[in-house]
């Protein structure tokens, strides 16, 4: 479960810039004539604000999304895919590659960050399938769960395969640590079934992962509800980024998760948590580390630095201070633990043990953001907020 939850909170690691470059795409589509089928003008291209992962380019008749380097380390890798409502009239080159008919109605979903992003489009009841019921939140997912309407299919690489078969979703949503998920894309095309891989996780800012609910909402044909779902949260984000960039104060030190085993993997400087810290006017201990992915340390050096800290945050599954004391005595001399400033992000916890945080928390950075400032800054606000995501260990 650990493993689990550190995967979640560190994926957001390796960057990749990648330009928008509509005359490529013009070279490869080119212009629209009757003696060429094949042909087609870009009408336009979705611009991204803080996004690397995926481009969508919309032609007439249809949309090209494409995903690129999706899993960890990957190198010029991209995946092209084709969206329709009529696929049928779609030229014979366009048919070679993965062309799905929009909009989805039915799909499998492999991450509970995609529950929330289409719950965010108002679209949970269309997900037929979870890898790992127990880490849902969303209450219409749950109640599908509990009637069957949807099944868990388990996690890779030993999903349950007859019970994706059985669904015969439209599409299916993956991500992927590493290249092992194309052979997964291969299984479920060799059996007919559509899938895409999805990575906002490896976006290294939060904007940038907020910014997939544009991504999922081309296969639903939201897109107007998708960008102004991502207008209003980028705009809240920013207000209060401003906010404290324009404070001069003093910038808390912050400790960020918990040891498995004798390793802790702290994220690197230049992470997306890091990124969260820094927007809410916080210092991360480690923001001299340039490294995008988490570092493998032992306790010995991260003592070195945890007795500096005056905040404590995202401490994996710890319910209590007490937990934390079980892991290692010697965290009762890092400050924060000794002034009662400790916080996880579990206060969205249900019965089953689906935490909000790792489902609507992608969608919603801004009021992970509005967290934090209340964690590093209460002086500004005073109580008048109340903590969404985060609570205070006791």
């Amino acid at each position: 479960m650990v493993v689990q939850m550190i995967l979640r909170e560190y994926r957001s690691r390796e960057k990749s810039v990648f330009a928008f470059r509509i005359f490529f795409y013009g070279l490869m589509m080119l212009a629209t004539s009757c003696s060429s089928p094949e042909k087609r003008t870009a009408n336009s291209q979705t611009e991204h604000s803080y996004a690397k992962g995926f481009e969508i380019i919309s032609f007439a008749g249809f949309k090209q999304v494409e995903v690129k380097n999706p899993w960890q380390k990957s190198k010029g890798n991209s995946f092209t895919y084709i969206l329709s409502p009529h696929p049928e009239n779609l030229p014979d080159s366009l048919l070679k590659k993965t062309v799905i008919k929009t909009p989805v109605e039915k799909v499998v979903v492999f991450s509970s960050t995609h529950v929330g992003f289409l719950a965010a489009l108002g679209k949970s009841s269309s997900i037929v399938g979870v890898s790992g019921k127990d880490f849902i939140n969303d209450s219409i997912v749950r109640s599908s769960l509990e009637t069957k309407k949807c099944l868990d299919i388990g996690f890779a690489p030993n999903i349950d395969f007859e019970s994706i078969l059985l669904l015969q979703p439209d599409l299916v949503f993956l991500y992927g640590l590493d290249p092992s998920v194309t052979s997964l894309v291969n299984r479920l095309e060799e059996a007919g079934i559509k899938s895409v891989l999805v990575s906002e996780f490896l976006e290294g800012h939060p904007l940038g992962k907020a910014e997939w609910i544009r991504f999922f909402s081309a296969f639903f044909e939201r897109e107007s509800l998708g960008d102004s779902i991502y207008s209003e949260v980028e705009r809240n984000y920013q207000t209060r980024k401003n906010e404290i960039a324009g404070n001069d104060m003093v910038k808390p030190k912050v400790l960020v998760g918990l040891p498995w085993k004798d390793t802790w993997f702290m994220a690197g400087g230049n992470s997306f948590a890091a990124k969260f810290i820094e927007d809410a006017g916080g210092q991360y201990l480690w923001s001299e580390n340039g490294n995008t992915d988490f570092i493998p340390l032992d306790l010995e050096s991260v003592f070195q630095k945890a007795i500096h800290a005056d905040i404590w945050i995202n401490t994996g599954t710890a319910e209590s201070c007490s937990e934390i004391l079980a892991v290692d005595q010697r965290f009762q001399h890092v400050p924060a633990f000794q002034n009662g400033k400790v916080f996880n992000n579990n206060l969205r916890v249900n019965a089953a043990g689906g935490n909000d945080f790792w489902e609507s928390g992608a969608v919603r950075p801004d009021l992970v953001l509005r967290d934090m400032i209340c964690i590093f800054h209460p002086e500004l606000y005073a109580g008048e907020e109340k903590l969404f995501y985060y609570r205070n260990l006791k």
